[in-house]
């Protein structure tokens, strides 16, 4: 099952804007001082290579997710669980990774969870999914994360409920 990743969330927006505006005007200053052609090359390099591996889709299939970029694409193996987030969800702290350039990817620590890798474009907990391998925990933003949660067929702790094939029809999508 194939699901596109949510909209960007406002916090990642503004980082970005900020980010392209620095680069824009570190190119600008670099007439009057040359050597900040080279932090807007940097900058420009950096943020080409964020937009490329942002996440634009997941998918779950056969026990295995795929997270999907502009450029590629990561796959992971034997997946057990899909759940929604519970609270409580502590922060997180970035261990390795982008924070907020066109998404929030990499590796990433909290209390909750321990060690995990994010794929995010959103900034909420309640807008993500848990997908846990056999070896590590993985926090993915897809658009309408309870259909995708449904669909995946994994069993809820209070409900059971097993699959929904139609899980991606029209409806309304998770706010914010």
């Amino acid at each position: 099952m194939r699901c596109p990743a949510a909209p960007t969330a406002l916090t990642i927006k503004i980082v970005t804007a900020f980010v392209l505006v620095l680069t824009a005007v570190f190119f600008v200053l670099s007439s009057y001082r040359p050597e900040l052609l080279i932090a807007a090359l940097i900058l420009a390099v950096l943020s080409l290579g964020c937009y490329l591996r942002a996440p634009v889709a997941y998918d779950l299939s056969n026990s295995e997710l795929t997270v999907v970029y502009r450029l590629g694409e990561r796959r992971f193996k034997s997946v057990v669980n899909c759940s929604l987030i519970n609270p409580p969800y502590s922060i997180a702290i970035r261990l390795w990774g982008n924070g907020g350039l066109f998404a929030g990817t990499g590796i990433f620590w909290n209390r909750t969870y321990g060690v995990f890798r994010a794929y995010v474009t959103r900034a909420k907990p309640s807008e993500m999914v848990l997908v846990e391998t056999e070896r590590q925990k993985i926090m993915i933003s897809p658009d309408h994360p309870g259909r995708f949660v449904d669909a995946a067929g994994f069993p809820k702790p209070a409900s059971g409920h097993g699959p929904n094939p139609s899980a991606f029809g029209p409806g309304p999508r998770a706010s914010g």
